[in-house]
């Protein structure tokens, strides 16, 4: 039977998954990256896996520091720099999210998500992400990863959908204070790694005894 406090007990075990297991050297998650380095990772984690951005993060956020570097050099070049991500409109993303940065919030990146949103291919979840990451702060965020977790552990009609309000209420009650980048952080691994869209490893999940979607497939073994 799922304890009357399993929100609680899901977010202290996840976080404990994490301390250990998580990705922690992933160059984008240092305590030294800026917010405008933050928010180059979170364009190329758009539909693109960490493994893939690794091989070109690091190169392109010393090329490119700030966003007047960008500006300064021609989109076809950009363009050939992130070429093995795919996805050819994120070339656009960062030029022109880069010259609204420099017109509009003199070269930084803002710290209010109504001002996130304005740049260019900025939506909810890299909004939140930037905020989380980049300015420590207490913001909760859902993408597809994220949406099916909390379906499976709440019994949740709606996996897979990050746009639903229930996702980001729960995700939002669930929010330790002062720890956001790491639970956010923790979800993203927690489901690439063992809460997988297909097979997850219900069985070796530290939080299968406060999950509906396990807890109910016992019920018919």
């Amino acid at each position: 039977m799922v304890p009357p406090n399993w929100g609680a007990v899901f977010v202290d075990r996840l976080l404990a998954w994490y301390e250990e297991n998580g990705r922690h050297g992933l160059p984008w998650r240092a305590d030294d990256a800026s917010p405008f380095d933050v928010l180059i990772a979170e364009f190329m984690l758009q539909q693109t896996s960490a493994a893939q951005v690794l091989n070109v993060y690091e190169e392109f956020v010393e090329t490119y520091p700030t966003p007047e570097s960008i500006l300064e050099t021609p989109q076809e070049r950009l363009a050939e720099d992130i070429e093995s991500l795919g996805l050819k409109k994120r070339t656009r993303y960062l030029y022109e999210s880069s010259e609204q940065l420099v017109e509009d919030h003199d070269s930084t990146v803002p710290n209010s998500r109504s001002e996130l949103l304005e740049l260019q291919g900025v939506g909810e979840y890299t909004a939140a992400s930037v905020l989380a990451h980049g300015f420590e702060k207490d913001v909760a965020a859902v993408d597809t990863n994220v949406a099916r977790i909390l379906s499976r552990v709440f019994d949740l009609d709606r996996e897979n959908d990050p746009g639903a309000n229930e996702n980001w209420v729960i995700a939002e009650v669930l929010l330790p204070v002062g720890h956001s980048s790491d639970y956010i952080h923790a979800l993203i691994d927690f489901g690439a790694e063992v809460c997988t869209a297909s097979n997850p490893n219900c069985e070796n999940c530290p939080a299968n005894s406060v999950c509906e979607f396990h807890l109910s497939e016992e019920k018919f073994e």
